[in-house]
């Protein structure tokens, strides 16, 4: 571990842009912009952070924003920002939890169902040509790592909120 550390000060020192914090960064940044321009090209108006509300209501419809918020690392304003937004063009709305009026659950409207068939077959043709290059070991090692880092993140957070 103490050589991993050292090499990873060294890349920091010596060459900032070979660090994986500048990386990951990076990567997903231009990942971001590549999709926007992909929904743009289609004449799509939405962008890569209301695809991943509207990816996340697919899965699960009727989740607070509070919950969207922590599947999407987004804070609540953004949330907030992004569903008005998917609201004025028809695509979810909010209505009150039953059980709690302080709560609002986000739905998904028909228009909001159907785009699922015009998005995701656009998403997974750039997936697909993003990581075309990639062996399924290493696809599948990309993914391990990412989740690791995450983990490492989490358990941070988790000691820094216990301290």
């Amino acid at each position: 571990m103490d050589q991993n550390r050292a090499a990873l000060d060294d890349i920091y020192v010596y060459d900032p842009e070979k660090a994986p914090g500048f990386l990951i960064s990076r990567t997903a940044m231009r990942l971001k912009l590549g999709l926007r321009r992909v929904f743009m090209e289609h004449g799509l108006d939405v962008t890569p952070e209301q695809w991943g509300i509207l990816l996340c209501l697919w899965r699960a419809e009727g989740l607070s924003q509070s919950e969207l918020a922590d599947r999407t690392v987004k804070d609540r304003t953004t949330i907030t920002r992004i569903l008005d937004l998917l609201e004025k063009k028809g695509l979810a709305e909010r209505r009150k939890d039953a059980s709690d009026r302080r709560t609002f659950r986000i739905h998904l409207t028909e228009a909001g169902r159907q785009a699922r068939q015009e998005l995701f077959p656009l998403v997974q043709g750039f997936a697909g040509k993003i990581y075309a290059d990639l062996h399924e070991a290493e696809f599948s090692a990309l993914q391990t790592i990412m989740a690791k880092i995450n983990n490492r993140l989490d358990e941070l957070e988790s000691d820094v909120a216990s301290a």
